[in-house]
């Protein structure tokens, strides 16, 4: 069963830990990802991942998801660093274009990277509720506001994403499948048409995010919400 923002209801370590340790241990996950350069590497990455998905008792379709919806940029991605990252002893040249295997590797690299760094931050949203990713960021932010640092803000900013991204996605798939019902499918025309019907998307989901924004202040404001306020956080942080 989800909940709004992606999170998945299960009980498991991961569900119960603290959110501001899982934010720290993403930031140490991410950066180890980042820094692996060798297959083995990569591998042990991959496999440590898959631990976690398997401890948080989240399916990975749940994981997977974001994964398949980039999979055309991840693509992309791979073709432009197998054909543009190296000249030297090139498999196939034409013209300035030339495929080597270091190229290939290298996109392979980056690929397997980025699918993780995804993976990882959906297995984020998935076993943390918003309000805890907000509480988690001021946790760890608190040092900082010693030095005027608006930590409040900040965490407020990073829950609101982290809540309302998925549902601004969710919206736009929407009003994918009524301009397919509209106009057509849009996989039976050409490139050309195809990326003129995305960008008309971009209008009525920008209007959505106002409109999901302007909502949210609203009701915040009708709530009493106020920065730093503790009858708030106290809400916030009994909200299911």
């Amino acid at each position: 069963m989800r909940a709004a923002g992606g999170y998945v209801w299960a009980d498991s370590p991961l569900h119960r830990a603290s959110a501001s340790v899982k934010l720290a241990g993403l930031v140490v996950a991410v950066a180890l990802v980042v820094l692996a350069t060798t297959p083995a590497q990569l591998a042990l990455a991959a496999f440590g991942v898959a631990a976690l998905v398997a401890v948080s008792r989240v399916s990975w379709g749940v994981v997977g998801r974001p994964l398949w919806g980039l999979r055309w940029f991840l693509l992309v991605v791979l073709c432009l660093n197998a054909l543009l990252f190296s000249s030297a002893d090139p498999l196939l040249s034409l013209g300035p274009v030339h495929l080597t295997a270091a190229g290939v590797a290298q996109g392979a690299r980056v690929v397997v990277r980025t699918a993780l760094v995804v993976a990882l931050g959906a297995l984020l949203t998935a076993t943390t509720l918003p309000q805890q990713v907000t509480g988690g960021v001021r946790d760890l932010l608190r040092p900082l506001a010693r030095l005027g640092v608006p930590t409040e803000a900040a965490a407020l900013a990073v829950g609101v994403t982290v809540q309302f991204v998925p549902t601004l996605l969710r919206e736009s798939r929407q009003l994918m499948r009524a301009q397919a019902l509209r106009c057509g499918d849009g996989a039976t025309r050409g490139i050309m048409r195809r990326a003129v019907s995305y960008v008309r998307l971009l209008v009525p989901v920008f209007v959505a995010a106002f409109r999901r924004a302007d909502e949210l202040s609203v009701a915040m404001e009708a709530r009493g919400y106020r920065l730093g306020g503790r009858a708030a956080r106290a809400r916030e942080e009994r909200c299911p």
